[in-house]
């Protein structure tokens, strides 16, 4: 995927992300979830969080798409997904908070929602009930399909 020129004037770039980037990412999992974790789990637990993080990292390094999201050079933030064969599923954009409400949320949720409607596949994801960020969804036209205790289930459907 290449980033608007818009975003990329405002000093942001992808890269692949490489198995050298855990730290950073666990890092920026960090600063995005820490207080859902602590809201819905009863605390962040490092050692439990690089375990689990850990796991998470090395199979989302073998989906259709995961890439750091760099601005002026330095990691902000992780995005990916993977196109199945009937869904596009393991949807995820994580980005610190120096990095949030510049448009690069939008320009991703813009650009999948294109990729389902080409090939007619369904988007999953899941979010914090707490996390505003399912607002976003919402104006992309996710719904909310089903709910667990610390999260809403979310899916878009492309447009026939």
């Amino acid at each position: 995927m290449i980033l608007s020129e818009e975003l990329k004037n405002k000093g942001f770039s992808l890269s692949t992300v490489s198995k050298n980037d855990f730290e950073d990412y666990l890092n920026v999992k960090r600063s995005c979830y820490k207080k859902y974790v602590d809201e819905y789990y009863g605390g962040w637990v490092e050692d439990f969080q690089i375990k689990m993080n850990g796991d998470s990292f090395r199979k989302t390094l073998k989906i259709s798409c995961f890439q750091k999201i760099l601005l002026d050079g330095s990691i902000v933030g992780f995005w990916g997904y993977d196109e199945m064969e009937d869904k596009i599923n393991s949807t995820s954009i994580q980005l610190i908070e120096k990095a949030q409400n510049k448009g690069v949320g939008s320009f991703f949720l813009k650009e999948l929602v294109s990729l389902s409607d080409r090939t007619n596949k369904p988007i999953f994801l899941r979010v914090f009930k707490s996390n505003p960020a399912q607002n976003l969804y919402k104006r992309f036209g996710f719904i909310i399909y089903d709910e667990i205790p610390s999260h809403f289930l979310m899916r878009y459907d492309p447009v026939a």
